[in-house]
């Protein structure tokens, strides 16, 4: 229910596509100034986070190739909060606060 809120509601960017088999578990959206938008968000007493960053980065895998667009785009997902004691007050104040910064 969460998800499709998000889905819905926030405007002007890439998010994370609805999908009847996840459990949303984390959802995200990408942000151009993701620092400025963490820190907008914390102002607002809003933790998001940030996860994905690309395997090929990775001490593991580390490697000498170079995937530009991945990266660039690692470097835009933030996660949002979404559990399940979150009211639809917190919900609206996520949401507002999300368009309001875009």
């Amino acid at each position: 229910k969460i998800a499709k809120r998000y889905n819905s509601e926030i405007k002007s960017v890439e998010k994370m596509p609805m999908e009847n088999n996840s459990s949303y578990h984390l959802y995200w959206i990408r942000v151009k100034n993701r620092n400025q938008f963490i820190k907008n968000m914390a102002l607002n007493k809003i933790e998001v986070g940030t996860h994905y960053k690309p395997a090929h980065l990775m001490s593991y895998y580390k490697s000498k190739i170079k995937l530009p667009v991945t990266e660039r785009i690692s470097n835009e997902i933030v996660t949002l909060p979404i559990h399940p004691n979150l009211t639809n007050a917190n919900l609206n104040f996520i949401i507002k606060s999300v368009n309001t910064f875009l």
